[in-house]
């Protein structure tokens, strides 16, 4: 574990896509780091306790918004090698960008854009 948790800003970022900043913060214990993990955009539902196997593509989805954690194909604003992650879309709505492959079996999870 990288020890990073994404943690969602509630303000947009002033140029990339605009959309409401997500930031990787460690030790990041409050309600802004809390994400509820759903099935992906092509998959069918998942329920609490479904097992994910490596290789397999989620979304997560804020507890508190209900905006997703989205992934861009462009440079983040705050970082020049790194791609830009938002949250975006509302109570599970959106669109591929939001959709995560798990890539290691671990307990913790460590995602890829899928």
């Amino acid at each position: 574990s990288s020890g990073i948790n994404a943690e969602y800003g509630g303000v947009k970022y002033g140029s990339g896509s605009g959309q409401q900043s997500v930031t990787g913060v460690p030790d990041g214990d409050d309600v802004n780091s809390y994400w509820t993990i759903l099935s992906g955009s092509t998959k069918p539902t998942c329920a609490r306790g479904d097992e994910i196997k490596c290789g397999g593509v989620i979304r997560l989805q804020h507890a508190q918004t209900g905006k997703n954690l989205h992934s861009h194909l462009f440079t983040a604003p705050i970082t020049n090698h790194m791609q830009e992650v938002s949250a975006f879309g509302e109570e599970g709505k959106g669109d591929s960008g939001d959709d995560w492959q798990l890539l290691k079996p671990i307990n913790t999870l460590i995602l890829s854009l899928g």
